[in-house]
């Protein structure tokens, strides 16, 4: 007699082994599945670093004299999939002039554009206009920060964006057209992610009285706390014609 008919034991058949491969699978497939949405929905979006992008609009808002009106408004939002901490931010506007020649009008200048020929083979950015030449640095004509909770040593206004979340500002700002021909709007942010520990900082005037934004921790003494930092630049330009 064999083993299959002893006892009335149940024999081991190749279609209850497909059966049981195919319901390993099921489940296989199941518990990927679900650790596919965890690792997608929660874990992955938590390892992605902050993204914070930063857009200044400029309208006019009226004229007094050679006073021009300007309404800058500030939107800052987290285009990441993390929540972010804004630490600090700064605003600086710059106001810029045409340089003009000795006939007080606009004029070519070939030895502007026989420099900007030199320049090309060695220069990593070049740039030239045909009839006029700006005056840069320019001059700082407004200049603003804050500091966020987190970033200044004593009490301060919290500032955190969930992912997609945006925040605007309007500000109105103020140039003399007979001194400048155009404004150039600087914007920095610094910030790190909510779940990070914050960072503190300070501010310091840079190049021209540009107002900047720096650890006050020594970043090679404390690398950790420095590399939580992250930044978003940002400038755009306004004509006063």
């Amino acid at each position: 007699m064999t083993r299959a008919a002893r006892g009335g034991e149940p024999r081991f058949t190749i279609e209850r082994a497909a059966s049981l491969v195919q319901t390993l699978a099921i489940v296989a497939a199941g518990a990927w599945a679900v650790y596919t949405f965890i690792y997608e929905a929660r874990i992955k979006p938590g390892l992605e670093p902050p993204a914070v992008s930063v857009k200044t609009d400029l309208v006019r808002a009226g004229e007094r004299g050679d006073r021009v009106a300007i309404r800058s408004t500030l939107t800052r939002t987290n285009v990441g999939r993390t929540g972010v901490r804004i630490l600090g931010l700064t605003y600086n506007v710059v106001g810029i002039s045409a340089v003009v020649g000795i006939s007080a009008r606009f004029g070519s200048d070939p030895g502007r554009a026989r420099a900007f020929e030199a320049g090309l083979a060695g220069s990593a950015s070049v740039g030239a206009a045909r009839d006029y030449a700006l005056s840069e640095p320019g001059t700082v004509i407004l200049r603003q920060g804050n500091l966020f909770s987190g970033a200044a040593d004593g009490p301060a206004e919290p500032s955190d964006l969930n992912p997609g979340e945006a925040v605007s500002r309007d500000l109105i700002l103020y140039a003399d057209r007979t001194q400048f021909d155009f404004l150039r709007v600087e914007v920095s942010l610094a910030y790190a992610r909510a779940d990070d520990g914050p960072v503190r900082l300070r501010f310091e005037a840079g190049e021209g009285g540009r107002l900047g934004l720096v650890p006050q921790a020594d970043c090679r003494a404390e690398p950790e706390t420095c590399r939580r930092l992250k930044a978003t630049d940002f400038a755009t330009e306004f004509s006063l014609w």
